[in-house]
């Protein structure tokens, strides 16, 4: 008897995803045609095995916040990625009941007014980086002097973290930087330096709490349910990488959107102040800053997305991008518009895994950009290079002079 084989999934029978060098923050225009076709397209990231892409808005909402859906089902798979190997910790890939109770100890340890308690240090910071850049020259590179300086500063004064030990976490956060020179072994040398500095903030905090989200992480309690030194490390990472990636990606471009051109935008947020945090969420929801491989979740069922039929088992990656730009959803998509209606984006995700710092980055945001625009009423931007095939897209390197700099 002969065995007659399934038909491989060849990788020159599917096409490649993303459609382009990942280079900027403008969306693909392949995006357009794949939200007006029926169904799903089925795509191969760099590595792993072949995902569904899922493009339009309310099939994004659909398996971003539905329970048939998972993230843990990625854990020993060779999911869709955009890098070699990427090992797959925390909170990101849990799933109900684990994530439910990690979830909840959190957001009790992080709340709203403990984020709204960091605007002081984070506008000191950027005030300070930017004087420290203005009497050394007329301009500087925003992401490495600014954007990266500023994460590290204010995601250690909310951890709690001694100033003895902040070199640590400056040094792992170059290493995450676009483009860094650190090798694998010096990068693992780094991450290990920062697990023994947490372990030794953990001990420390359980023996003398103070006013600092380490100390409240470490309170927090579901009944006589606490979080393990584990899963507080684990947490801590989860919230350096996010922390990290918000400021020193969001910044730059949001400064780029806003000073190109004719500056009409830069000059409008100059004018008028108050309407900042509206327009830092339309320029969340227009910046195509999220990459390919951001947000793979696993089929548990058969289910029915967009009019595909996606089998128990298979992965799907929602494009938040182009979710962000379907007409279905937003009027007028492609235009910046900071009187569009608030919310409704999906850049800081949807359901379960929705961001639980989302404000935070909101504020990290709004300081931020905030200083640089009283400051700095004519920075421009002069040179950027952006990354390439990134699972964030954003520039590793955008000088910007202001007024008294060379042309």
């Amino acid at each position: 008897m002969t065995n007659i084989p399934d038909l491989p999934e060849a990788a020159e029978a599917l096409e490649h995803f993303p459609f382009d060098d990942a280079r900027g923050i403008e969306v693909n225009e392949r995006f357009r045609e794949l939200r007006q076709r029926k169904g799903l397209l089925r795509v191969r990231l760099a590595y792993g095995e072949p995902t569904w892409l899922v493009t339009r808005y309310e099939d994004a909402r659909l398996v971003l916040g539905d329970a048939r859906f998972s993230r843990a089902m990625s854990v020993g798979r060779d999911y869709p990625r955009q890098e070699e190997a990427t090992e797959l910790a925390g909170l990101v890939i849990l799933d109900a009941p684990e994530h439910t109770r990690l979830r909840k100890l959190l957001l009790q340890a992080l709340s709203r007014s403990r984020m709204e308690a960091q605007r002081p240090t984070l506008h000191a910071a950027a005030d300070d980086l930017l004087s420290s850049a203005m009497n050394a020259g007329p301009g500087m590179d925003i992401v490495v002097d600014y954007a990266q300086q500023m994460g590290v500063l204010s995601f250690c004064d909310l951890l709690g973290v001694p100033a003895s030990d902040r070199e640590v976490f400056e040094s792992i956060s170059a290493a995450l930087l676009p483009g860094s020179a650190v090798g694998p072994e010096d990068r693992m040398r780094r991450f290990g330096a920062v697990r023994t500095c947490t372990e030794q903030l953990i001990a420390e905090r359980r023996a003398r709490p103070r006013d600092d989200l380490m100390s409240a992480m470490i309170q927090a309690r579901d009944e006589e349910d606490r979080l393990t030194d584990t899963e507080l490390i684990d947490l801590v990472f989860s919230l350096l990488l996010a922390r990290f990636e918000t400021i020193i990606t969001q910044i730059p471009n949001c400064v780029y959107v806003l000073t190109r051109g004719d500056r009409v935008l830069w000059n409008r947020l100059r004018a008028n102040p108050a309407e900042l945090p509206a327009a830092i969420e339309e320029l969340l929801r227009n910046n195509a800053s999220a990459g390919a491989g951001m947000f793979v979740r696993y089929a548990r069922e058969d289910v029915n997305v967009g009019g595909t039929l996606v089998r128990a088992g298979e992965a799907l990656t929602v494009v938040n991008e182009s979710a962000n730009h379907d007409p279905a959803r937003f009027e007028d998509p492609d235009a910046i518009d900071f009187t569009r209606p608030p919310g409704g984006h999906l850049t800081f995700g949807h359901g379960a895994h929705y961001c639980a710092g989302a404000q935070l980055g909101r504020i990290d945001l709004q300081e931020g950009l905030g200083v640089l625009l009283t400051r700095t009423p004519e920075l421009t931007v002069r040179d950027i290079t952006w990354r390439e095939r990134p699972h964030i897209r954003g520039a590793v390197a955008m000088r910007v002079t202001w007024q008294g700099g060379p042309e």
